[in-house]
């Protein structure tokens, strides 16, 4: 006779926030992170489009391609065996595959028109790929990383966590002119110039926090400067306040970058 032997939660716990769980989930969120917003992603047509508050070139948003890559290679590094009880990928590695389930889930929730659960998804994505991106960067610096696991890593992280902050406030501004909380016009670029300055202030921030000169990091800022760059020609022939703001805001983080390498390192 077969006895019934319960299943303790600590024990379910255990198995779904343990090595394995973690490598699985990673790869299966960096694959839905390609494939959703590649197979169901959004199709905007006409009078359905986002309204065009602070909406970078289209040409902007080939910064995916490089982004998927990377994220996929990252997955595919931290699945092998001897990269499952690294003390790094436990501490960032739960993170980066929030982050890249948050990309995914996004896809089908715009689709299917739940614009502020989309949002929620981007606000996600920004904040779960910096806490990614700090502690990856605090290891390089540290001398933990290896050359390759800075390559697998720094790259997916820096880059997907200042696009997701670039991508969350983008949307945002677009959302609240969509739902008249706030009127198109010079209301509207107002708000869009106050968030664009807000993501100056994350930028220049993260340029000069103790982490500036790992690689990490300045993904983080190239990808945060070409989303600015976006604005910057998508605006420029709509909204000189966007165009400004980007343009201040890129300028300052430019300078801070350049001064910040010019300082002797402590020792």
């Amino acid at each position: 006779m077969t006895h019934f032997v319960p299943i303790s939660p600590t024990r379910v716990w255990a198995f779904a926030s343990g090595d394995s769980s973690r490598q699985v989930l990673t790869c299966v969120a960096a694959a839905a992170q390609v494939l959703l917003p590649t197979f169901y992603g959004p199709r905007f047509r006409g009078e359905n489009a986002p309204p065009n508050v602070i909406q970078p070139a289209p040409c902007t948003f080939t910064v995916w391609f490089p982004i998927f890559a990377s994220s996929i290679s990252y997955a595919v590094h931290q699945a092998r065996g001897p990269a499952r009880t690294l003390d790094i990928w436990r501490e960032a590695g739960w993170p980066l595959a929030g982050a890249f389930a948050a990309t995914g889930v996004w896809a089908p929730l715009v689709r299917s028109g739940k614009f502020w659960s989309a949002q929620g998804a981007l606000a996600a994505i920004a904040v779960l790929a910096e806490t990614g991106r700090r502690q990856i960067a605090q290891a390089e610096l540290k001398g933990e990383l290896s050359t390759a696991e800075i390559t697998a890593a720094a790259s997916a992280a820096g880059m997907l966590a200042a696009w997701g902050q670039a991508a969350c406030g983008v949307n945002l501004a677009a959302m609240l002119v969509s739902n008249n909380i706030v009127p198109a016009g010079p209301k509207a670029a107002m708000v869009g110039a106050a968030l664009l300055a807000g993501l100056g202030v994350l930028g220049t921030r993260a340029v000069s926090a103790p982490e500036r000169t790992s690689v990490s990091s300045r993904f983080y800022t190239g990808t945060l400067l070409w989303a600015f760059a976006g604005v910057i020609i998508g605006q420029r022939r709509r909204s000189w306040s966007a165009v400004a703001t980007a343009a201040g805001a890129a300028t300052a983080i430019l300078a801070v970058a350049a001064r910040k390498r010019s300082e002797p390192h402590s020792s």
